[in-house]
C-alpha cells in the first residue's frame, strides 16, 4: 500500500492536490476531524465566509441548528456568535442558546442573522424578510456553498479547458436532475457536445429529460440505470449512512450497467458522483478509459478507501494521467479527484 500512495503522490500535479491528499489520507486512516478542517480552511470559500465574519462587527446569529448550523458554529466559534435560531429545536449548541424566530425579534436587536440549510435556505430569507430584517443584515452561507456546487465542481479546473476537444462526449455518472449536464454544456462552449445520462430514479430520470431538452446543439442518450462495472440488477440499501453500498438483503433493486457496455464509441470526460459506486463504475470503464485516455472527475469521499484505492485503479488503466485535488463544502464531502492525461 504504502508504494501504491507513494505512486499516487508523485503523480498529483500541483501543491494544492498534494495538501488536500495527505490530509484526506491522514482523515481516512485516523478519523481525526482536524484533517478535514484543515481541508476546509484551505477552500475559497471559507475564506470568502470569514472575511464577512471579520468584517462584521454586529451581533451575529445562525439561522438553523441542524447539520450546518452546527457546521457553521464549530467552523467559525471564535467570532462569537451570540445564539441560533431554529423554530423546530431548543436547548443550546456549545454554549450557544437556540431561540425561535419569534423569541428573536421579541429582543428587538440589530443582528446579522447566517442561514444554514441547504434544503430550506430561500424559504428563511424570505421569512426573514417577511419578518422585517434588512437585506444587508442576512447572510446565505448555504447559498453560497450551493452556488459552487452548482457553477463551479466537476468543472473549474484550468487543466480541464486546456483539453478541451472539437467534440466534446461526456458521460453524466449520477445526472440527478441534469445540472451536471447542463454546466458541461456551458464548460464545453462552442464544441460540439455529446451526453450519455446515467440515472436509475424515475423521477431525476423525468427532470434530468427536461434539463437535456432545453440545451441547444446538444446530443444525448439518457440510460434508466446505475452504474456498475457489469450489466446487472443489484440490491441497495437505502440508508443515508450507507450510501449505495451492495447488500443481499437491500430493499431497493436498482438496474445497473458498465460505461464499456452502455457508451458506443469515443468519450472525452467522465463524471462520477454515484454514492459509493465509483470504484465499480471505474471498473467498468476500463476499455474505454485504456483507449481514450478522458478527462475524469471523480467523487473521491464516499469511502474512506476511496483516497488510496480509486486513483491507484485509474493509474493501472492509464499510467499518463495526472492527479488534480479539489474540495467544494465545509464538510468531509465533495472533494473531487481529476484525472488528466499528458
Amino acid at each position: 500500500m504504502l508504494r501504491n500512495i507513494q505512486n499516487i503522490y508523485q503523480h498529483l500535479g500541483d501543491d494544492k492536490s498534494r495538501e488536500i491528499y495527505a490530509n484526506r489520507l491522514l482523515f481516512s486512516f485516523t478519523g481525526d476531524w482536524n484533517y478535514m478542517i484543515r481541508i476546509v480552511k484551505s477552500t475559497n470559500l471559507y475564506h470568502k465566509i470569514y472575511k464577512i465574519l471579520e468584517n462584521d462587527s454586529m451581533p451575529k446569529y445562525i439561522f438553523s441548528a441542524g447539520q450546518w448550523g452546527k457546521v457553521i458554529a464549530d467552523l467559525f466559534q471564535e467570532f462569537g456568535f451570540s445564539g441560533i435560531i431554529d423554530n423546530y429545536a431548543a436547548g443550546s449548541y456549545r454554549n450557544l442558546p437556540i431561540l425561535s424566530l419569534k423569541e428573536f425579534l421579541a429582543k428587538g436587536l440589530d443582528a446579522t442573522i447566517y442561514i444554514a440549510s441547504t434544503t430550506y435556505h430561500n424559504e428563511f430569507c424570505q421569512m426573514l424578510k417577511d419578518a422585517g430584517i434588512e437585506k444587508e443584515r442576512i447572510v446565505d452561507v448555504t447559498g453560497m456553498m450551493l452556488d459552487i456546487y452548482h457553477k463551479q465542481q466537476y468543472f473549474d479546473l484550468p487543466a480541464l479547458q486546456a483539453r478541451k476537444e472539437e467534440h466534446e462526449i461526456f458521460v453524466d455518472g449520477g445526472c440527478y436532475d441534469g445540472e451536471n449536464s447542463l454546466m458541461f454544456a456551458e464548460w464545453a462552449g462552442s464544441a460540439e457536445k455529446t451526453v450519455y445520462a446515467f440515472e436509475p430514479d424515475a423521477e431525476n430520470i423525468r427532470a434530468c429529460k427536461t434539463t437535456l431538452e432545453k440545451i441547444e446543439n446538444l446530443s444525448y442518450k439518457l440510460i434508466p440505470k446505475g452504474l456498475w462495472s457489469r450489466e446487472d440488477v443489484l440490491n441497495f440499501c437505502a440508508s443515508a449512512n450507507e450510501g449505495s453500498k451492495v447488500l443481499e438483503s437491500g430493499e431497493v433493486q436498482i438496474p445497473v450497467t458498465s460505461i464499456d457496455e452502455a457508451v458506443d464509441g469515443k468519450v472525452t470526460f467522465i463524471k462520477m458522483d454515484i454514492e459509493g459506486a465509483e470504484y465499480e463504475a471505474l471498473k467498468g470503464a476500463e476499455n474505454l478509459i485504456r483507449r481514450y485516455k478522458p478527462k475524469l472527475a471523480i467523487s473521491i469521499y464516499h469511502k474512506s478507501e476511496d483516497i488510496w484505492e480509486l486513483p491507484e485503479l485509474i493509474l493501472s488503466y492509464c499510467p499518463e494521467y495526472t492527479f488534480y485535488l479539489r474540495h467544494y463544502s465545509l464538510s468531509s464531502e465533495e472533494t473531487v479527484l481529476y484525472a488528466v492525461a499528458e
